[in-house]
């Protein structure tokens, strides 16, 4: 199996959310998803996500703009598990905590959907191997079909869930944009990523030929993201671009973005 988020692929390494109860996201991160605490304070919580220098932010913000339902935000942020076996361990552990989540098999992957307890987006997947992966005309073939769930919990490991693992990372981040042209512009032709895949009112892109490392779709949203540093949910996020020079810059959706070239990401 390709290594997709190596030191050669620009790529998401951290996400920051604005939250209003950061002792209610904190537990729940911790809890459900496995995720180990770095830092904490009175208003902050960093996580890492497994141990190949990921990350995941919550700021807690006092009196907030809650964002508009057509404005541009988060979709969902993306956490990749090594294996299927960990999928399915997951999936057991997370029905006994009784998460609501939906499910999608995308031929690149299979996945699991929920939200945090601010309704922040949040899917779980795993990787078929590369080498399954349909390619037409330079596109990678991805679909939204049904998960054999008794197919995967067949899967489950004899140890069951032990937290989130080592090798787990944050394998693409998903955006809710306003306008596809200038997203195009802007992380394709700006910052360089890959058009991979073909669907309607939405743009997956990668580097490295992974099936995406972001996206964005206008299926809820037309509006830009306003009053950022003040408003709940997806804040800010760190992109590792090979040999670059940390720069700060603001993407179309109106987005806070550090751009870095640290290898340890």
């Amino acid at each position: 199996m390709t290594n997709f988020h190596s030191i050669d692929a620009t790529q998401v390494t951290n996400v920051t959310l604005n939250v209003k109860d950061l002792n209610k996201s904190t537990d729940f991160y911790s809890n459900v998803l496995g995720f180990s605490i770095e830092k904490q304070t009175n208003q902050q919580t960093v996580f890492n996500i497994g141990n190949l220098g990921y990350t995941l932010t919550l700021n807690e913000l006092n009196n907030g703009r809650q964002p508009e339902f057509r404005e541009a935000g988060l979709f969902h942020v993306a956490y990749l598990l090594p294996t299927r076996s960990d999928l399915a361990d997951f999936l057991y552990h997370a029905n006994n905590l009784n998460i609501a989540m939906g499910g999608g098999d995308h031929l690149v992957s299979e996945a699991l959907y929920f939200t945090d307890p601010e309704g922040n987006g949040i899917e779980v997947y795993h990787d078929r191997p590369s080498e399954d992966w349909v390619w037409r005309d330079g596109f990678v073939k991805m679909d939204t079909l049904e998960v054999n769930v008794n197919d995967l919990m067949a899967q489950r490991s004899n140890e069951g869930w032990q937290g989130w693992p080592e090798e787990g990372k944050i394998g693409h981040l998903h955006l809710k944009t306003h306008n596809l042209e200038s997203a195009y512009e802007f992380y394709v032709e700006k910052l360089g990523f890959e058009h991979i895949s073909n669907f309607p009112q939405a743009l997956f892109m990668s580097t490295q030929k992974y099936h995406h490392h972001i996206a964005t779709n206008t299926w809820q949203s037309n509006k830009i993201r306003t009053q950022n540093e003040q408003t709940y949910g997806l804040c800010h996020f760190d992109i590792y671009q090979p040999n670059a020079n940390t720069t700060h810059v603001t993407s179309p959706e109106g987005f806070d973005i550090t751009i870095h070239g640290n290898e340890t990401k």
